[in-house]
């Protein structure tokens, strides 16, 4: 009899300590469901406010200017390999390319399709273009002007404008931050040149009411005929808008509007990637557009080197013919 009175004491205290666990359990549990459910709510609230803090704030476009200028592309020397494509509605090719540069001074590029062996060289200057044809059966050189350049890719560069497009700097962008206009484009800033007199007649809107990229005037229109007739300048026909990211002020877009020669030029950057404390863009695309074609150049820098002397050789064989047009 004491032993099952024993026993049953025993089974008791168990039961109570079980129950005293489970308890325990419970109310630990429930306590740390509180703690995360808590936890989460101040998270969602954190990130809210963090969220908030980081929206894009309207700045002036001094203050846009200048945080740009602080994060631009900057070299003496410069050496890139590049993959690129190149195509219009009627035709499309793929070459690679290794590019060399001097600041301000040289450009050297050496063009190679797909297999693998050199075919074209080119050589540009602020005031030359050299141009070396190495294909088969159509052997030849070419020395010219820089004009030639703008002849060949439709556009009216310059020799640093060229420079600036390559390592993915901003081109036409003057630091007079009065004739620009900033606002908050999604999670980027926008600088948009501010329309003079001759853009407003001839477009018939200010720069506030763009809704697309591309600005489209009627040639028949009289006011286009009369705004050309008066103007003596063809930049002061073109409408630039520049975007930027808001977080590092990089640029990463651009877009050039050509009243007079009714095109559309468009430059988008990507994929930055850094450079000793600076970052470039590892991919550009190009697009230049009229009512007559669109013209798309994609390129990917594979491999960049900075800060390193070149060598930009060019020589012309004797048994090349020189020819007077390209």
């Amino acid at each position: 009899m004491k032993s099952i009175k024993s026993i049953s004491i025993t089974h008791a205290s168990r039961n109570c300590t079980l129950r005293l666990v489970y308890a325990v359990m419970n109310r630990s549990v429930l306590l740390l469901v509180i703690m995360l459910f808590t936890m989460l709510l101040s998270s969602c609230k954190t990130s809210e406010r963090v969220a908030k803090e980081r929206a894009v704030k309207n700045r002036t476009a001094g203050f846009v200017l200048k945080h740009y200028n602080e994060a631009r592309f900057d070299y003496d020397w410069l050496g890139m390999k590049v993959d690129a494509d190149f195509g219009s509605e009627t035709e499309s090719s793929g070459f690679k390319a290794t590019i060399r540069m001097r600041k301000d001074s040289l450009i050297w590029v050496s063009i190679t399709p797909a297999l693998g062996i050199e075919m074209i060289r080119v050589m540009i200057t602020p005031d030359s273009l050299k141009y070396l044809s190495k294909v088969p059966d159509n052997k030849f050189y070419y020395l010219g002007t820089f004009e030639d350049v703008n002849k060949l890719v439709g556009t009216s560069f310059d020799f640093e404008m060229l420079q600036q497009l390559l390592v993915g700097n901003a081109i036409g962008l003057e630091k007079d931050e009065k004739r620009f206009r900033s606002e908050v484009d999604g999670d980027d800033y926008l600088l948009i040149s501010k329309y003079r007199r001759k853009v407003r007649r001839m477009v018939g809107v200010d720069d506030r009411k763009l809704e697309s990229d591309t600005i489209l005037v009627n040639p028949d229109d009289p006011r286009y005929q009369r705004t050309m007739r008066k103007s003596d300048d063809a930049d002061d026909l073109i409408v630039s808008r520049y975007w930027f990211e808001a977080a590092q002020f990089r640029l990463i877009k651009s877009v050039f509007n050509d009243l007079v020669r009714q095109r559309t030029l468009e430059v988008s950057y990507s994929d930055f990637q850094p450079d000793g404390e600076q970052f470039y863009p590892a991919k550009c695309r190009l697009t230049i557009s009229s009512p007559q074609v669109k013209q798309v150049l994609n390129y990917e820098i594979t491999k960049l080197s900075s800060g390193k002397p070149y060598e930009f050789p060019f020589d012309i064989p004797d048994d090349y013919a020189r020819r007077d047009t390209l």
